[in-house]
């Protein structure tokens, strides 16, 4: 029971529900035991629940003149660091950079910005791994990948049940995993591959319609007749 807005002075009145089956129990005794841990550890006074911890780093950064070409110094920043994610809470406190603000959880950035931001935040965490290690891939087969991914709207896992569901050629799909089970399912159904991918044309044995096999050359004798004389 709570007092009225326009008191003067303010009063929640708590009952305990279940209190008197039990004589042993008494209030303060509920309040040491079960009420205060309850709400030390649970009630957020300020900050986000998702976050646990920070970590603050003060960076400087240096602008540099178009006309003079002088190196002049910015204003102090802070570069912040979140033990755990919440993007869309964070990108509405004020004096947040938006432009700036980055999470590393790929599947969030895809609720909050949307597939094109998730495939670019895809890249470069696999660029981010993959450099901690000293190894290098060019971005080409980066964003291929990446891109394969995303086709549909949403993030595809590189697996059998992932990218190997789109709607292809049987030879297409056969060729990454699960080949005799493809290949029987599409006999059982008569499905018509069209040829129309790398994978399916190199099985094959012959060229592709796509890159130079897109087109043909044809030769008019008429025209070398007329040149030759």
């Amino acid at each position: 029971m709570v007092s009225d807005d326009n008191s003067d002075k303010h009063v929640i009145r708590i009952r305990l529900n279940g209190m008197e089956d039990d004589p042993e129990q008494t209030v303060a005794s509920f309040m040491k035991n079960e009420f205060e841990p309850s709400l030390l550890n649970e009630l957020a006074l300020k900050g986000l629940q998702e976050i646990n911890k920070v970590t603050f780093t003060k960076i400087q950064e240096n602008f540099v003149c178009q006309k003079t070409g002088k190196i002049s110094v910015g204003e102090d920043s802070w570069l912040i660091e979140t033990d755990g994610s919440a993007l869309a809470k964070v990108l509405a406190i004020p004096k947040v950079d938006a432009t700036k603000t980055i999470s590393n959880s790929n599947m969030e950035v895809l609720a909050v910005l949307g597939v094109e931001a998730a495939r670019h935040s895809l890249i470069n965490e696999m660029r981010f791994v993959l450099s901690a290690y000293g190894i290098y891939v060019n971005y080409r087969h980066i964003s291929t990948l990446v891109d394969v991914m995303s086709l549909r709207g949403k993030l595809t896992s590189i697996t059998r049940s992932g990218i190997n569901r789109v709607d292809s050629g049987v030879l297409r799909k056969c060729t990454f995993e699960e080949t005799v089970e493809i290949i029987l399912e599409g006999s059982v159904f008569g499905e018509l591959d069209p040829l129309g991918g790398i994978s399916e044309n190199v099985i094959l044995g012959q060229l592709g319609n796509f890159g130079s096999g897109c087109f043909g050359i044809t030769l008019d004798p008429n025209v070398i007749e007329s040149n030759a004389r």
